[in-house]
């Protein structure tokens, strides 16, 4: 018995070349698809992080802002304070010279104690306030707003 080579007919051969660019076919859309999915995904995270920041920076500034205010009218406060002492001290001593100077030694004193207790009382509670208002989890009033706005 001979044994007989058959090759395969061009019919055969079409329909096995068919597949495979059928299969390629399949796979560059799948690519492309794939490319366009990780375009989108990359800029909703580029703008997830944009709109992240800018909330951070708002809340920053806006804290920021109040601290200011709040060191503004404390100054305020204490000048009206001292102008109150130094009225006081002249009127019990006859002399605004020495109500003045009552008033500046009363000064002075605080300033004493704030530069010898400035990390405690201001440099620890500003760092700590800055810190939770830039921190990612929301607070309790803060949480109803960004409930609506996502």
């Amino acid at each position: 018995m001979t044994s007989v080579i058959r090759r395969p007919s061009v019919a055969c051969y079409l329909v096995v070349n068919s597949t495979h660019m059928e299969e390629r076919d399949d796979l560059m859309g799948f690519i492309r698809s794939t490319r366009r999915l990780l375009r989108e995904y990359v800029d909703l995270r580029l703008g997830l992080l944009r709109l992240q920041a800018i909330r951070t920076t708002s809340r920053l500034f806006s804290l920021l802002m109040v601290t200011l205010v709040g060191f503004l009218m404390g100054l305020f406060v204490l000048f009206f304070l001292g102008l109150a002492l130094s009225a006081w001290v002249a009127g019990l001593t006859d002399s605004p010279v020495a109500g003045h100077l009552a008033a500046a030694g009363f000064f002075l004193i605080l300033l004493i104690l704030g530069i010898l207790l400035r990390k405690p009382l201001f440099q620890a509670p500003l760092i700590r306030m800055f810190i939770s208002a830039s921190a990612d989890e929301p607070d309790e009033a803060g949480s109803d707003n960004e409930a609506s706005i996502s």
